[in-house]
């Protein structure tokens, strides 16, 4: 590695650009395709908004900025409901979107009114816990909750993080960082409050010392470490069971006795190093065992896998369900690097899982770690692997792929599932199976495909290539699971399954939905699906299939609340039998629109007095209001007439006007 003595300036602004830097200058021709796609996945990412209801709901209940919920959420977790493991002794393992743990864990699930059982496992507790533990501390603290830089101190105490500086990264430039960058509609919503964070600045400045084997890492040395007998022969791959911050301020704590050489972010916009590659880390707790490695370098058997191993930490989690791109783009220019410079094969009997080593007590990286990816990757920046050949060439040549996909980025290689073969090009990939052929994918489609988890994901392997909608404003690829449609204005989103299915029944973008502007996403009460639509929205319950509500009727449903006092739909929006109105039912009530009177809701006792004279067909029209308390009862406006509801008696009365 070339060694860049000397100080640099490190920002949080700067930090993808840093990714996306090397401690050589490369040929543009063997840079992976995903280098270029990592800045737009991240942003999909972060934006993701399917659990916004839970960080707002809890943000209400326990006065805590529904968008603060959310960014804490991102860094620890990236919105995945993890299951922790122990990476580190002494480091109790961490549950849920919000990443709690240990007597953190406990306290917020008793602030919150849940059980420690609840705040680990539901999505919804966890969240709670979270928000509550946070207010707490900020009543504490004696915070002005209206000043976002005012949380801070609070944000620092419930990440659980000891080291002083490991928390203000944590803090600054993760946290407040990613909240500046935009979460999506919370973000813009803690900003039009005049209560969120300025937009300026992106982090604070800081200076650090750059990495002495790998000059784009800072350098934040550990303690922790001593004399290596020999030379590095192995890399060994691993995931923090934590965020960046609490990993790498962890590994240079004198009292943790434990260490690695390097810690990457899950952005891929920061590196940290440790410990030197010539010094031995203390990051596996094993000796070396052939058989854990398919009998390759016996003659290793019996020493600490410690004296040969250079140990890469990823802050995530081994349970995790995917990987964060930028994440694994800036671990293979450094994997790149070091083996390129210590001789070591690039292969998966000299670059290991922690687990695969150390197998009684460790499963890290996990099983969804991506290994052909990632090798491919390093690879590619490293020059070599790149071969087209079979049906991935014959479907280059077909596409005019140097036009099309540009040069090859990374060589034919074999799915981890094993059925399916791929290439990465410049500005696409190329997917194959025995049964499905080969097909291309590119660009946005291909970087949410990317971010849900490939063929990995409820949408399999490819079916078409990428094809231009028929309205020629769109792009889309079919998959075997659903579809993934892309225009430049609401972006790449999934759609699948029963929803995907009444789309194409209604027409696709054609109908009065139009391109769909969220992927599928989980009702708030767990018992639906949905997506949302330019024109609308369809939702799914296994009870109710899957019902499309637009327009005024899907403005006015969304201004009660959804599901949460109508229900779900029982029916697509539909045309009255005198051609005037149009008209939803749903589980608990009906919504009723004309271009005069607008859209109305009708529900319980007075809907099913207005259905018994004949609905707007009978003597008092359409609503021409929602229903409304009065005294003693209810009521509900028509145009000719009122329908009231005595609570009393549970008896509905008609009075003409």
């Amino acid at each position: 590695m070339k060694n860049r003595p000397g100080m640099v300036v490190l920002a949080a602004s700067l930090a993808l650009a840093q990714a996306c830097d090397t401690n050589e200058q490369q040929d543009a021709s063997v840079l992976p395709t995903a280098a270029v796609d990592v800045k737009e996945t991240e942003t999909a990412a972060r934006e993701d908004d399917s659990f916004d209801a839970l960080f707002k709901e809890a943000g209400q209940d326990f006065d805590v900025p529904p968008a603060l919920l959310k960014a804490i959420s991102f860094v620890q977790t990236r919105y995945q409901m993890v299951e922790g493991a122990e990476e580190f002794e002494g480091r109790p393992a961490a549950y849920g979107l919000m990443a709690l743990s240990g007597a953190q864990l406990e306290e917020g699930a008793k602030l919150a009114g849940v059980t420690v059982e609840q705040a680990r496992t539901d999505a919804r507790s966890n969240v709670r816990a979270a928000a509550a533990l946070l207010s707490h501390r900020a009543d504490a603290l004696q915070i002005d909750r209206t000043q976002a830089a005012k949380w801070a101190p609070a944000v620092g105490e419930v990440s659980g993080i000891q080291d002083e500086e490991g928390r203000r990264s944590f803090v600054h430039n993760e946290v407040f960082r990613v909240a500046r960058l935009g979460l999506g509609t919370l973000s813009k919503e803690w900003a039009a409050s005049g209560e969120g964070l300025a937009v300026e600045e992106l982090g604070q400045q800081t200076q650090a010392l750059a990495g002495p084997d790998y000059a784009p890492a800072v350098w934040r040395p550990s303690p922790n470490y001593n004399s290596r007998p020999m030379a590095p022969r192995m890399v060994v791959i691993h995931t923090c069971e934590s965020g960046y911050s609490g990993c790498w301020s962890w590994l240079t704590n004198s009292t943790s006795q434990v260490s690695a050489h390097y810690v990457v972010r899950e952005d891929g916009g920061e590196i940290s190093q440790l410990v030197r590659d010539g010094s031995r880390a203390w990051h596996i707790g094993a000796t070396y065992q052939c058989g854990n490695n398919s009998n390759m370098e016996c003659a290793l058997n019996g020493k600490s896998s410690n004296d040969f191993t250079i140990g890469i930490e990823h802050g995530g989690y081994a349970s995790q369900k995917t990987f964060p791109a930028a994440q694994i783009d800036a671990s293979a220019r450094l994997l790149c690097d070091m083996t390129r410079d210590h001789g070591i094969p690039r292969d998966r009997y000299h670059v290991v899982g922690h687990g695969q080593l150390q197998p009684y007590n460790r499963t890290d990286p996990g099983s969804n770690w991506p290994w052909a990816d990632y090798l491919s990757r390093a690879n590619a920046y490293c020059g070599t692997g790149c071969v087209i050949t079979g049906s991935i060439k014959a479907k280059y040549d077909a596409v005019n792929g140097p036009v099309l996909l540009g040069a090859c980025k990374a060589g034919e290689l074999a799915t981890p599932d094993g059925v399916g073969r791929y290439n990465h090009f410049e500005r696409g990939s190329i997917y194959w199976t025995q049964a499905l052929g080969a097909h291309v994918v590119m660009g946005s489609i291909r970087a949410k495909w990317e971010q849900l988890g490939w063929e990995r994901s409820i949408l399999g392997y490819p079916i078409t290539d990428e094809m231009a909608t028929p309205d020629g404003r769109g792009r889309y690829n079919h998959f075997q699971g659903g579809s993934i449609y892309w225009t430049q204005e609401t972006g790449a989103w999934e759609v699948h399954g029963n929803i995907r299915a009444k789309w194409e029944q209604l027409g696709w973008e054609r109908s009065a939905l139009g391109y769909p502007t969220t992927g599928e996403m989980v009702t708030p009460d767990g018992r639906g699906r949905y997506n949302h639509f330019q024109g609308g929205s369809i939702y799914w319950t296994q009870e109710t299939g899957a019902h499309a509500v637009s327009g005024s009727i899907h403005v006015k449903w969304s201004q009660l609340g959804w599901e949460t006092v109508l229900g779900y739909p029982l029916t697509d929006e539909m045309k009255t039998p005198d051609g005037v109105g149009r008209y939803n039912h749903f589980q608990k009530g009906s919504i009723y629109w004309t271009p005069t009177t607008g859209a109305h809701e009708v529900r319980g006792a007075i809907r099913a007095k207005w259905e018994a004279l004949g609905w707007e067909t009978g003597p008092l029209g359409y609503p021409v209001s929602d229903e409304y308390a009065v005294t003693g009862g209810r009521e509900s406006e028509f145009q000719k007439g009122f329908l009231t509801l005595n609570t009393a008696t549970n008896t509905v009365s008609v009075r003409m006007k």
